[in-house]
């Protein structure tokens, strides 16, 4: 996909390959432009939906547990 660079260490990284909270901001973007075109085209109640997404960051950035990222290594099957 892409070459990450940092200080002494390339590497290439893949959707496969993402540590998890990157992973969940993948899947919160996708659910934030998705709600747009729900909201835009279907039914303007999907207009919460980012909402949703904004309490898990709020959630994860008060107290360092993030639902998404826990969600998406249950679906993983991580024993992290």
């Amino acid at each position: 996909m892409f070459t990450l660079k940092t200080t002494g260490l390339t590497e290439s990284v893949t959707l496969k390959n993402l540590p998890s909270i990157r992973q969940a901001f993948v899947v919160a973007a996708g659910i934030i432009v998705a709600s747009y075109f729900l909201e835009h085209f279907v039914h303007p109640v999907f207009d919460w939906l980012p909402l949703l997404v904004a309490g898990g960051l709020m959630v994860a950035g008060l107290s360092g547990f993030c639902p998404m990222v826990y969600f998406l290594q249950k679906l993983q099957g991580d024993k992290k």
